[in-house]
């Protein structure tokens, strides 16, 4: 039954994915043709700040949901009033900060946009217990649906007002009709509703799991979009905006492996946390495989970076090629980090979770801190040191309880690391002697990348091939449902 669940949710996700960061991608690459790279930087300015408090919004609470099999009706209504609550205090505060961010960046109209996106905290604090139950009930269908429709809203909304000139206040507009129309749809779709009752008793049983979780991803926010607060107050928003661009090109593939896993591994390691050898088979079979997709897939972007950011982009967003050459390289090791700490969550440590949490994370600030001092170029380095000593970390306390550390997950991913390797050889190697216009070559390269790749698994008769074919043909199945 749990299989066949699984094979229903991996398909239903995968599509998901797929789908949705199709659509961003492209959206993207369209508005980046009609926005100019300051205006992608004033925006993402407020990462830093918005990141923080969406993290108050949840605390943690949604996580402890998934994890505890047997969760009442009171437990969810205690879990939205509370992050209803948490949203509105939030969004308060953000909007009474706006002025003091808009003068720390010297940028006036960072001060209406602040405002605005004040009022996302309370709209994201209202779907947050519907969303949690479609992942904890691995319905990924009806979630599909709600992003879609939303995603192609606010997309056609931002586009337009980019090429009426509009410039910044598109890309405010987009995220505020996604906002506003994901809400509208979720309370129109989903079926549950919130009882008029608080439990104390509810709240401290699932704060007791989730408080840990809440300090680990207040640490993981703070980290992750640490470098707009330092990129954009040192080197402008013109520098940040590029660094965006180079990051948010490195995540379409991984966000839509990790998206997967994230939504798909976590309930579903939940489910198997009583069976510790079914736990450690499933776990094993997920990094086997994924990391057989992720490493070339990243590999190959750190080698074509140069004609996929000037087909993409254009000359102008030229800058980005360093930056996503090396944070390319930092993401192959990304998918083990969802995989281990799914894994933890799964298994109620949510104190080791942050434990971990907590000596990476200062460990990467400290590097990112120093790396600055260095440039973008010194920032993207930190980046991949950070993620190399993450992992060790992260495998270290699935090394004692289910006897699968990071040594044996490197043996058992290095078959296609090796595979990936020589993937980039040959591909650098070709590109030396090509000398055509950046499409072709995106196109020439990206071909004989993907063919070398598969010759030489199939050489070295790498099993995860045939897992990942597998894997491939359940989405594409369940997809078709």
């Amino acid at each position: 039954m749990l299989k066949q669940k699984a094979k229903i949710a991996l398909g239903w996700s995968a599509l998901d994915q797929a789908i949705q960061q199709g659509l961003l991608f492209a959206i993207s690459v369209t508005l980046a043709r009609l926005v100019a790279p300051e205006t992608y930087g004033t925006v993402a300015l407020l990462q830093f700040f918005t990141g923080i408090a969406g993290v108050f919004v949840d605390g943690g609470l949604s996580s402890a949901l998934i994890q505890k099999n047997d969760t009442t009706h009171t437990d969810e209504s205690t879990v939205f009033w509370f992050n209803l609550a948490a949203g509105a205090l939030l969004g308060i505060v953000l909007f009474a900060c706006a002025p003091w961010i808009s003068r720390f960046y010297g940028i006036p109209v960072l001060l209406p946009i602040t405002r605005l996106y004040s009022l996302q905290f309370f709209l994201a604090a209202c779907n947050s217990v519907q969303n949690t139950l479609y992942s904890k009930h691995l319905d990924f269908k009806t979630p599909l649906k709600i992003a879609t429709a939303t995603t192609l809203v606010s997309a056609a909304i931002g586009i337009y007002l980019a090429w009426k000139g509009c410039q910044i206040w598109a890309l405010v507009a987009q995220s505020m009709a996604a906002a506003i129309l994901q809400t509208v749809l979720i309370w129109t779709l989903s079926s549950w509703r919130p009882a008029l009752t608080f439990s104390p008793a509810s709240f401290r049983t699932l704060f007791r799991y989730s408080g840990y979780l809440f300090l680990s991803s207040l640490l993981d926010s703070v980290y992750q979009r640490c470098y707009t607060l330092i990129i954009g107050k040192i080197y402008g928003v013109r520098d940040l905006g590029i660094y965006n661009r180079a990051d948010a090109t490195k995540q379409l593939p991984t966000s839509v492996l990790t998206g997967i896993l994230s939504k798909v591994a976590f309930p579903l390691f939940s489910q198997a946390a009583g069976d510790l050898p079914q736990l450690r088979r499933g776990f094993r079979l997920s990094i086997r495989a994924v990391m057989f997709l992720n490493i070339p897939i990243m590999l190959g972007v750190a080698v074509v970076s140069e004609p996929l950011i000037l087909t993409l982009f254009g000359p102008v967003w030229a800058s980005a090629v360093p930056l996503l050459q090396i944070l390319a390289i930092g993401s192959v090791l990304w998918p083990l980090h969802v995989l281990n700490l799914s894994v933890l969550k799964a298994l109620g440590h949510s104190n080791k979770f942050f434990k971990v949490e907590l000596i990476k994370k200062s460990v990467g600030l400290t590097l990112v801190v120093i790396g600055s001092l260095y440039g973008m170029q010194g920032m993207a380095l930190a980046v991949v040191i950070s993620s190399v000593f993450s992992f060790t970390f992260n495998a270290y306390y699935n090394g004692k309880l289910l006897d699968y550390g990071a040594w044996r997950q490197i043996v058992d991913f290095s078959p296609a690391l090796l595979c990936g390797c020589l993937m980039a050889v040959v591909v650098i190697t070709t590109a030396r002697f090509l000398h055509f216009a950046p499409l072709l070559q995106l196109l020439t390269l990206t071909s004989i990348g993907a063919a070398s790749y598969f010759v030489f698994a199939s050489l070295f008769r790498v099993t995860e091939l045939s897992d990942a074919i597998r894997l491939t043909r359940i989405s594409m199945a369940q997809g078709r449902l």
